[in-house]
């Protein structure tokens, strides 16, 4: 099975080790397997990999539903800076694609990582956009009223005598 990260390489020597407890060798491998945790609804990653600084306004039952609830479509990496093996620091700025109550949704930010003792682990993120990927068209209503027709609401009156008054 190819990892849904999107590197191209099977599961299994791809994420899934570092989600098994395997230490990333990147912040951008850490990225990765942050979002095939959320493909595979596994909270309980999200948090281990968290730094302690990085979960105090954190929502544990909502980012439970979001994973859930979302059909995770792609991870696009935009960029990254730093955060290589020698790094202390990173930052992975990413899009992840998903549909939502049949509604095309991505989720746009950037991510801070550290390397601690634990090895990296996420910080913070500046999150730039995260709904729908298009704008909802406007509903419009399809039926026309003439001034001289009879009025909608039943009256028995032409609109423009009545409603459209």
């Amino acid at each position: 099975m190819s990892c849904p990260c999107g590197s191209g390489n099977p599961l299994e020597s791809c994420c899934a080790p570092i989600i098994a407890g395997a230490p990333a060798a990147t912040a951008e491998a850490l990225m990765r397997a942050r979002y095939t945790a959320y493909t595979q609804h596994n909270i309980d990653f999200i948090v281990a990999s968290t730094h302690k600084d990085g979960m105090e306004n954190s929502d544990l039952e909502a980012m439970r539903a979001w994973a859930e609830q979302a059909d995770w479509q792609a991870l696009e990496i935009i960029q990254v800076e730093a955060g290589g093996e020698q790094d202390k620091r990173g930052l992975v700025e990413f899009k992840a694609h998903y549909d939502m109550g049949g509604v095309k949704h991505h989720h746009h930010e950037v991510s801070g990582f550290l390397r601690t003792d634990k090895g990296w682990q996420f910080r913070d993120g500046e999150v730039l956009h995260s709904g729908p990927s298009e704008k909802p068209k406007p509903i419009v209503n399809e039926v026309k009223i003439g001034r001289n027709d009879p009025c909608l609401c039943g009256s028995g009156k032409k609109y423009k005598k009545c409603c459209g008054a």
